[in-house]
């Protein structure tokens, strides 16, 4: 098992971005083919206009928004033909509200998505909107990347099970990494009393990698006094793994948008790639 198809999507063009660099060596430790999506915005400001100048500024902005997506995709083809990989580049433009449908739409046929860290000073807006999209509209697994993260086979992976549905699909999409692996950690804290697992937890989550060839151990802690992000955050130094895997986004985006969630703080704060599904 492989991936065979990888996509990422570019707003903007800087050949050492992360997720361009992550991309492009995950495809080609893959032997996979890359799918560049160069998206330009059209950011015409949802305010009053004099009448008839609507209309003249709308235009212009999607004028602007085409020449921004042409601009990135002649920069990332010049980019990437001097590599040796497989790849197509795609241009598009969205508005604000349309960018994860239009990142949907290309992504959906992919095998995994490769995004930079969203929720952070230095990131823009439309970085969480390419991951929402990718995550609640193409369905597609993504691995979101830090600065100077390497993408060769991580040598140790700790995945963070909550016995949640998107944990599983996270599992499932991770397993042609998990297989590469030399040491998978299974990190669970402070799992249910009165779950499903509660007699064994990540027991059957063992078993089902074991099958796939994937050995694991299983580590049970306590929160300490920390939220789950920092617990989990300090697991990951402490085993020195170079991957999480998670599932991603367990309440609405409006709830994780207004009260955070694990899944905001750990995009916040992680240190190595982590690979999610929703």
């Amino acid at each position: 098992m492989a991936y065979k198809t990888v996509f990422t999507a570019l707003t903007r063009f800087d050949k050492d971005a992360p997720e361009l660099t992550y991309s492009e060596e995950m495809t080609r430790t893959q032997d996979a083919h890359l799918e560049v999506l160069s998206l330009g915005l059209d950011r015409t400001p949802n305010t009053y206009y004099e009448i008839g100048s609507n209309a003249m500024v709308m235009h212009a902005a999607i004028e602007e928004a085409h020449m921004q997506a042409s601009e990135i995709q002649a920069n990332v083809r010049s980019h990437l033909e001097k590599s040796d990989i497989r790849f197509d580049t795609i241009s598009a433009i969205a508005s604000a509200a349309g960018v994860g449908r239009t990142v949907a739409m290309q992504a959906r046929f992919s095998d995994v998505a490769i995004v930079g860290m969203p929720y952070r000073e230095a990131s823009a807006h439309e970085d969480s909107l390419v991951l929402e999209g990718l995550l609640f509209e193409a369905d597609c697994p993504t691995i979101v990347v830090p600065e100077g993260a390497h993408a060769g086979p991580p040598d140790c992976i700790v995945i963070g099970w909550n016995e949640s549905a998107q944990a599983m699909r996270a599992v499932r999409a991770a397993l042609p990494l998990l297989q590469a692996a030399k040491t998978v950690h299974i990190a669970i804290i402070d799992p249910p009393t009165t779950g499903p697992e509660r007699s064994d937890p990540g027991g059957a989550l063992a078993v089902y990698l074991s099958r796939h060839g994937v050995r694991s151990d299983i580590q049970v802690m306590t929160c300490q006094g920390y939220k789950v992000s920092e617990r989990l955050s300090q697991h990951v130094t402490e085993t020195g793994a170079s991957m999480l895997v998670m599932g991603g986004y367990g309440h609405s985006r409006f709830r994780e948008a207004v009260l955070g969630g694990a899944t905001r703080e750990m995009l916040q704060d992680s240190k190595v790639p982590v690979l999610m599904a929703h």
